[in-house]
């Protein structure tokens, strides 16, 4: 049985508590919503490569099976940040375009000539890939590339009743702009889902595993 003493105690203790987790400030609670942006102008914009990432998705020929069956590929999601443009009164400049799903690996068709990662590493550099570029293109290489500029061309892509930016061309710049400076990098690094940190587009580099070069 509880002394007189120790019930006293406990009854100290839950009126502690509950003191504790009680709100002593004035607040007014807000209904927020994300910031919606309207499509790009389908047009060529010069922009900056932000931040490049290695995540994974189904290959084609599983895409639709059970996610204990599906068989993951790599695929580089590369993030550009414009850095000049205009649509009505509204500067684009620090509008984001993303191209999600380009392949980790160098490949020209014979139709359609040469893959995405081929276009996207050649308007980075300026100039097409030599033999030798092409044999030591490693993480390190496509890290190396973060910081650069280039110009992409966009199209709409409809997806239900969405409209989204799709970059179908690259091109290498004709003159370099004003680069992002480290403040506007920070205002276009993208918060992750369910928290407050923010990618770090400085640091936040392609993994060593999973690039089969």
């Amino acid at each position: 049985m509880l002394s007189v003493h120790a019930v006293i105690a406990d009854k100290l203790l839950s009126i502690i508590k509950i003191i504790k987790i009680m709100i002593t400030e004035n607040i007014i609670v807000e209904k927020k919503s994300g910031k919606e942006f309207s499509p790009l102008p389908e047009n060529i914009y010069q922009c900056e490569l932000l931040d490049v990432n290695l995540n994974k998705r189904p290959t084609y020929d599983t895409r639709l099976l059970p996610d204990n069956m599906k068989v993951y590929e790599p695929i580089f999601s590369f993030q550009f940040t414009l850095l000049k443009g205009k649509d009505g009164d509204e500067d684009l400049r620090l509008r984001n375009v993303w191209d999600n799903f380009v392949p980790v690996y160098l490949y020209i068709s014979k139709k359609t000539g040469k893959n995405k990662l081929y276009q996207i590493v050649e308007a980075l550099l300026g100039h097409q890939l030599s033999p030798e570029e092409e044999a030591m293109l490693d993480k390190d290489f496509i890290n190396s590339m973060i910081g650069k500029q280039c110009r992409i061309g966009t199209k709409h892509k409809k997806s239900g009743d969405k409209i989204f930016d799709n970059i179908e061309t690259y091109y290498p710049v004709e003159a370099e702009l004003a680069p992002l400076t480290d403040e506007e990098k920070e205002k276009a690094r993208v918060k992750v889902k369910g928290g407050d940190e923010k990618v770090n587009y400085a640091e936040g580099e392609v993994a060593d595993n999973g690039i089969p070069f």
